[in-house]
């Protein structure tokens, strides 16, 4: 009986899948460009409609691509007429079509501008885009959102918050993996925090927030991945830009960069260089409610500083002949951050009275040396789409840090009452990383593509803080060995992955599955602990979209993803913050897993609606315990006292249930905009009886710009968060507003920007944590309120003609998904 079921099953997908054949079979495609009347150049991103004749319904609608060219697909035979508009051009119609299972090519369509004669408008991207998995920032389009790094960029984006320790968190939650060029930087917390400001703003083409990798993707990244995408010319000929800035805050920073193209034949060469200057301010406040003799424990700290970086990126591309293509690229940036700090605390008894004040002074700083190199090797199999895609890279991380404190000691009267600390710490950290990757994609036909490959990497970290004290009566320092701390750790991680695409007929359906194998080994030489661990993952991936009509499109996705802890987390040495906080790794911290449900609906490409619930077990948190220590003496009396220890723990799980509405318009031909709602619940749960954390919240990001004569741009920028749970930590509301203006000249070869961030310094971070007997309120604020004052000069021939565009299955499947 079973297998005359299997029988009649696999008969009926033959005669499905044939069917589907001759049905394509029977099908043309209509394709064509879009020119510009006055400057004879292609129009991207124009909307073209197919309509049937004779009463013109559309049937379906496209963009043009980043060269003017457009194509309809699986057209059944009929009489058709193709019409393109714009704002700012007259609406254009081609001559009436007949197709018949053939290619049929349109005559160019000439749109005419209506605006300005003397000047060229063209088509450009909205800021703010939805796709069917992720959100798309394009940066270049935007005057408020662009910044002098990325850092500050990724502060702009929509759903994406920096706390004051650098942990960045999408939609309310950590575990992001951030990318650069679809190429994981493998750092995490202050290392990525410092690496992402040494990455020029206007080296940045947009940011990708994905919420739903396919699986050719590093599963890392419980809720999904940013990935920065820098900017690339294509260009025939010696092209390219220079810019420079002025950013102001409490002095005046800056920043300058020159990018260089030049293609010729089957050469392609490019080159980069920038640097940053810059100079920050924050205070912090933090109140710790305690249990003792001492009651609350406040301090207040500030912190004045600077820091710079320098920017180097060369590469080439060689085309060996039409189907093979070798490229290199060397990357390096040198940054340094130097800063002082003071802190004062004071420690108030139960009765309310002063009963000592700590009075700290710090000199600290990192410099920093990374490098990259990168060798790609492209083979186009045949013309049908198959091609084999392959990369080695080796990257390079160091960074020398140093920390010089001083701590005095006081009574409630002001006297001194114990003899001062003096502290020298050097934290040199060295990672390198190599690893390969191989991705084959094989198109069975027009409507199946398959994708699969391979990836290895080996990671190894080594992080050594040295520490010496002084302390009377000594003349000079000694080595500190209960704070001394030697780290080192190893991983390697082998994958490979197949995915399997199918689209007709307004389906789009893609499957896959990623297989992990993690090996790692920490050793902490300091105290001779090694600690080794390996596991073999594996994630599927699913997504299915529907296109109902011209105007509606329903999409449903599933994944399942991994976020291994850090090097750093796994560190069990107890670190000192401050005279009453301390640091501890985990080293028994183990990795979380996530498993997300979404489904979106789009209209007309303008409004796009998503409703997804995620479930994540072994959620990485830290958590505040309360311990007891002893105060040494110095020269005065040693003392019981409660202090906070910070430490990583695995809690049992978070549910997550998220509903997001983007809306894209521009009513007038003075005013487009982009606004963003999202609303969430997040449920943290610890188990074992113990409390945890949940709160209903939202977010609102909005940017709005109104299109002025004689080609400004005016923008406003709105983002307001709602008071949101923070794994055991309860976040108050943040809020921004940032205005902009913008004037291109020369036909649009100079760009001028001019724009104010947190105009009404309403982008302080506040946090209250109440749990396990602790009671914690902290507030930071920085240097949110600036001025950026930029201009871009683009040189080369706007004549030139553009490079021959490779169009392989893997780049249509990439477009299809989103990408």
């Amino acid at each position: 009986m079973k297998s005359s079921y299997l029988f009649k099953f696999l008969l009926t997908l033959v005669l499905f899948i044939a069917v589907g054949r001759v049905s394509a079979a029977n099908r043309g495609v209509i394709s064509g460009k879009v020119i510009d009347k006055l400057s004879n150049q292609p129009i991207p991103y124009v909307a073209v409609t197919l309509g049937v004749l004779p009463d013109s319904t559309v049937k379906k609608s496209v963009l043009t691509d980043d060269q003017g060219n457009f194509k309809f697909e699986e057209i059944a035979e009929g009489k058709y007429v193709v019409s393109a508009y714009m704002v700012g051009y007259v609406r254009k119609h081609s001559k009436p079509i007949i197709c018949r299972q053939t290619s049929v090519k349109v005559d160019d369509i000439i749109l005419e501008n209506t605006i300005i004669k003397e000047v060229t408008v063209v088509g450009k991207r909205p800021e703010i885009e939805m796709k069917a998995d992720r959100t798309v920032m394009n940066i270049e389009n935007t005057v408020t959102a662009a910044a002098e790094n990325a850092y500050e960029v990724l502060r702009k984006a929509p759903g994406v918050n920096i706390d004051k320790d650098d942990k960045i968190s999408l939609k309310g939650k950590e575990g992001v993996l951030v990318t650069i060029n679809d190429k994981s930087t493998y750092l995490s917390g202050q290392d990525l925090a410092n690496y992402l400001k040494t990455l020029n703003g206007t080296e940045i083409e947009k940011v990708e927030l994905i919420t739903t990798p396919p699986a050719r993707y590093e599963a890392a990244g419980n809720v999904g991945i940013i990935n920065i995408k820098l900017k690339k010319n294509n260009k025939i000929g010696i092209n390219g830009s220079t810019n420079a800035g002025i950013l102001i805050t409490r002095k005046v920073g800056g920043n300058a960069g020159i990018n260089l193209n030049m293609r010729q034949g089957k050469l392609n060469t490019f080159a980069s260089i920038s640097g940053n200057k810059g100079f920050y301010k924050s205070k912090n406040m933090v109140d710790k409610r305690i249990n003792g003799d001492t009651a609350q424990i406040y301090q207040k700290v500030k912190s004045l500083g600077d820091w710079g970086s320098l920017n180097f990126r060369v590469g080439a591309d060689y085309d060996i002949n039409k189907r093979h293509t070798i490229g290199v690229m060397a990357r390096s940036n040198f940054s340094e951050e130097d800063g002082d700090q003071t802190t004062l605390t004071n420690l108030i008894l139960r009765n309310g009275d002063l009963g000592k004040r700590l009075i700290s002074k710090n000199e600290d700083g990192e410099h920093n040396k990374n490098f990259s190199y990168n060798l790609n090797y492209k083979f186009t199999i045949d013309t049908s789409g198959r091609s084999l895609n392959v990369d080695a890279d080796y990257v390079q991380y160091r960074n020398r840090g140093y920390q010089n404190g001083d701590t005095y000691y006081y009574n409630g009267a002001g006297a001194e009452i114990s003899h001062p600390v003096y502290i020298k710490d050097t934290k040199p950290s060295d990672i390198y990383i190599k690893s390969f990757r191989a991705d084959y994609v094989h198109p069975f036909s027009k409507i199946v593509t398959l994708e699969t490959g391979v990836k290895g990497s080996l990671v190894n970290s080594d992080n050594n803080l040295k520490s010496e004290k002084m302390v009377f009566p000594m003349t000079d320092y000694i080595n500190d060995l209960g704070r001394s701390n030697h780290f080192k750790y190893e991983e390697s991680i082998l994958a490979g992955y197949a995915s399997i695409a199918y689209e007709k007929a307004g389906w789009s359906v893609k499957g896959g599955l990623r297989a992990e194998q993690t090996w790692g080994r920490g050793n902490q030489v300091t105290i001779g602990t090694i600690n080794k661990r390996n596991s073999l993952d594996f994630f599927p991936t699913f997504y299915v979209m529907r296109t109902i009509n011209e105007k509606n499109s329903l999409s449903f996705s599933y994944n399942r993803r991994i976020d291994r802890p850090s090097y750093s987390k796994m560190n069990p040495f107890v670190s000192r913050i401050d005279e009453y906080t301390y640091q501890e790794g985990n080293p028994n911290l183990r990795a979380q897993y996530t498993d997300n449900i979404e489904i979106n609906h789009s209209w007309a490409n303008r409004i796009f609606t998503s409703i997804s619930y995620s479930h994540t077990k072994d959620v990485q948190m830290q958590v505040l315990e309360e311990v007891d220590i002893v105060k040494p003496a110095n020269g005065g009396t040693s003392e019981n006292v409660k202090a906070s220890k910070i430490v990583e723990r695995n809690i049992k799980d978070l549910n997550g249930f998220t509903c997001n509405v983007s809306a894209n318009f521009q009513p007038f031909k003075w005013y487009r905009t982009n606004t963003n709602l999202t609303g969430m619940y997040n449920s943290y749960n610890r188990g074992e009886g113990k409390s945890g954390n949940s709160k209903l919240m939202y977010m609102i990001y909005s940017s709005n710009s109104f299109i002025l004569p004689k080609s400004y741009v005016f923008e406003v920028m709105l983002r307001y968060n709602s008071p949101m749970a923070y794994g055991m930590i309860d976040l108050k509301s943040q809020s921004s507003v940032n205005i902009g203006i913008q004037k291109k000249l020369l036909a649009g070869k100079i760009t001028l920007k001019a724009s104010a961030d947190d105009i009404f310094k309403t982008m302080n971070s506040r946090a209250r944590a109440n749990y396990d007997g602790m009671n914690l309120y902290t507030k930071s604020e920085w240097t949110s309120q600036r001025i950026n004052l930029s201009v871009v000069y683009r040189f080369g021939s706007k004549d030139v003609k553009q490079a021959r565009q490779r169009s392989t299955s893997s780049e249509e499947e990439q477009n299809r998904t989103g990408k």
